[in-house]
């Protein structure tokens, strides 16, 4: 069986339906270079350590006699011996202190690995590079062994050297790690591992370490990840590894924008919860999920190689909108194996603990007799509605939807062994608060507009315990779709789509908005969703509001001018994901994530111009912590306040969640309010700040901070 599809990138235009042509189609960019006002904090003490110089290069007529005499002094080079005498002096010399280590010319590494330890940022420079010597013995070229805050990076416009000659050597290797940066890096020709990473807690987000904008090539395996939660593996290239480009085990990690091409294996995934999105994939073997891995999000990847082989095990992993041309194979004992709506990925429809969904869309209304495993297809006749005037063309009144209903509870009744298709054209109008009511297993495409007039005063007030009015009702069980169209609440329905408590779910290209209450409304709802492309504005709640609920994917959407949040994740909301969106213009927050929700992934949004924050993390009233979020290379920009976080008291908290390389700035207020008294242990990383009309930092003593960063010479 084949799933269809198209990727997006970003669309930055609010109001506008997304066109159905691939938007993403190249190596995306998601690491942003960190500019902040300090490395740890604005009282820290920076002690610089300058490894022996190499000559400077030739110029002018010394580089012409270059040229002529072959037997310029060669580089000079310094053991890993006399390098660490000269750090281990720095440190003993200033026990507190960041030791910033800067090599001018490459260091040979022996018998010994070069160790760094605790707040310590080597900087390995354009002359210099850590390489392995002809006489190696050493099993590592670099080693931190239970090391904090501590970065290896390049220093100038290319990237830090590290080099293992082709010898039986792992290139860096980390040991009991905790909050490592490792950024612009050529790793290469190390016969056992280009990095190897183990972490110290293998549950604490906010000890998250990161390889970004790193070459990992030609090494056995390149980066393996073990023991840590978080982890940030982001615009990597990984090329003609022996084993495995990428091996990971962590919670709520993040592998996106990373090149994949010539490895024996692309990626081994054990993660927990983690997403694998917008990564190139040009090996055959590109992807295996292996049985300890569970709840996987892996979504928008593109495979530039054909006929790719994708393995899959373990439980409720979850395939959405990818392009991979080859065959999904699923392993005995996997339970519940999400195939949603991806093209080209061909796999047994008996697979045990297969779950799969292909449906037709607006976007992509393809013909294929498959949309459920083990279920038919069945298309209703296209119901015509009314229309518009327009120009000379007669104005026709809208249709109830309770024509809609009829035909489709007859067409359900009928035929309970296949997928309904509800393809509806014009103007329609639902007078009840019941809306219309999707049947189990149908995809309604809606090339028009379902209106509410009910008869009810505009944006009423809210009342506990009120009959709650819809315009669609997703099912309470089975598979869904909706796409296409507007969805127009009328400022009387509460929801212009009410997905709460419902079976798997696609929304896809759909204008949500005028909703009374909130745009799409998902309390409850723990089976897998999907909101894609989607503009959701104007609604007098939330735009996107996953409440009590469970995998809730916000993807690429545009969420605007709603008069609370453009998304919300609400009230004990787990393993959700908003990935990709544009929230701006919204009368509170961007994105907010409250009330005791944990694991959920915000990554690679633009949360910018809201009334609020464009990312706000707090807890006002649900007893326990609003932690454990992963919140990754966001736009905060021109908001009150870029990111924020909070708790009200010693039981609502917002503690340990990790802010990765997110970019505030020009923000009415403060660029990133690091939290009271009840939020405490939040990691600020690698962030990118400035230009913030009160402050760029709002401190707060129970917060962490490490940017890998060049600070200004003492």
């Amino acid at each position: 069986m084949n799933q269809q599809s198209k990727l997006p990138r970003i669309i930055k235009i609010a109001l506008l339906l997304s066109s159905v042509a691939p938007l993403w189609n190249a190596k995306a960019q998601f690491f942003s270079e960190p500019q902040a006002p300090f490395l740890i904090s604005p009282e820290e003490v920076v002690e610089r350590v300058v490894l022996p110089e190499a000559p400077v290069a030739p110029s002018g007529l010394m580089a012409l006699l270059h040229e002529w005499w072959k037997g310029m002094p060669p580089r000079k080079t310094v053991s890993a011996e006399t390098a660490q005498v000269l750090i281990d002096k720095a440190r003993a010399k200033n026990p507190n202190a960041i030791l910033l280590i800067e090599t001018r010319g490459p260091v040979e590494i022996g018998a010994t690995p070069l160790r760094l330890g605790s707040k310590m940022c080597l900087m390995i420079s354009q002359t210099g590079g850590v390489v392995a010597s002809s006489n190696l013995t050493a099993s590592s070229l670099i080693a931190l062994e239970d090391a904090e805050m501590a970065s290896i990076l390049a220093r100038g416009a290319g990237a830090g050297v590290i080099d293992g000659g082709g010898k039986a050597v792992t290139g860096i290797s980390v040991t009991g790690g905790s909050r490592i940066n490792l950024d612009r890096l050529a790793v290469q020709h190390c016969g056992v591992a280009g990095i190897d990473y183990t972490g110290r807690d293998a549950a604490a987000v906010n000890q998250a370490a990161s390889v970004t904008r790193c070459d990992i090539r030609e090494n056995g395996d390149g980066l393996r990840v073990a023991g840590t939660a978080g982890f940030q593996c982001l615009d990597n290239t990984f090329h003609k590894n022996q084993g495995a480009a990428l091996t990971i085990h962590s919670l709520c990690s993040v592998v996106a924008g990373n090149e994949f091409s010539e490895n024996k294996a692309a990626i081994v995934s054990a993660s927990d919860k983690g997403v694998i999105t917008r990564n190139l994939m040009g090996d055959v073997a590109a992807l295996e999920i292996t049985a300890s891995g569970v709840g996987q999000l892996v979504t928008e990847n593109i495979g530039t190689a054909k006929d790719l082989q994708i393995k899959i095990a373990g439980s409720t992993q979850q395939f959405f909108r990818n392009d991979l041309q080859g065959t999904a194979t699923i392993a005995p004992g996997s339970k519940d194996i999400y195939l949603i709506a991806n093209m080209g990925l061909t796999v047994d429809p008996a697979s045990p603990g297969l779950k799969f969904f292909n449906p037709p869309t607006y976007g992509h209304p393809h013909k294929d007799a498959l949309i459920v495993a083990g279920m038919g297809r069945f298309d209703l006749p296209v119901i015509t509605g009314g229309k518009m005037k327009k120009g000379d063309d007669e104005e026709l009144p809208p249709v109830d939807i309770a024509v809609v209903q009829e035909a489709l509870n007859l067409a359900s009744a009928e035929h309970p062994n296949d997928v309904l298709v509800l393809k509806l054209q014009g103007e329609f109008v639902t007078k009840t608060l019941e809306g219309l009511q999707l049947a189990p297993n149908t995809c309604l495409i809606l090339e028009g507009r379902i209106l509410a007039d009910l008869g009810l005063p505009l944006d009423r007030l809210w009342v506990r315990g009120e009959a709650e009015g819809q315009v669609v009702k997703l099912p309470k069980s089975g598979y869904s779709s909706v796409s296409g169209g507007k969805l127009d609440g009328g400022r009387q329905a509460n929801h212009p789509l009410n997905a709460s408590q419902g079976g798997v779910a696609v929304i896809e290209n759909v204008n949500i908005t005028a909703g009374s209450r909130d745009g799409l409304y998902l309390k409850g709802h723990n089976a897998p969703a999907f909101i894609y492309r989607c503009n959701v504005y104007g609604n007098n709640g939330r735009g996107i509001w996953p409440h009590v609920s469970s995998r809730a994917h916000s993807i690429a959407n545009n969420c605007a001018g709603n008069y609370h949040d453009g998304i919300d994740f609400d009230a004990h909301a787990r393993y959700c994901t908003a990935l990709f969106n544009t929230t701006t213009g919204n009368r509170r927050h961007g994105i907010f994530l409250e009330e005791g929700i944990q694991n959920t992934i915000v990554f690679g949004n633009t949360a910018d111009n809201n009334f609020g924050s464009g990312i706000h993390t707090w807890n006002e009233a649900v007893k326990g912590n609003t932690g454990l979020n992963v919140i990754s290379a966001n736009d905060c920009n021109g908001n009150w306040m870029g990111t924020s976080v909070g708790g009200r008291a010693e039981d609502k908290t917002a503690n340990e969640n990790l802010f990765f390389n997110n970019i505030t700035r020009y923000n009415r207020r403060d660029g990133i309010r690091a939290g009271n008294r009840y939020a405490n242990g939040n990691y600020f990383t690698q962030c990118v700040i400035g230009q913030n009309v009160e402050m760029d930092i709002a401190p707060n003593p129970g917060a962490v901070f490490f940017n890998a960063i060049e600070p200004k010479k003492p």
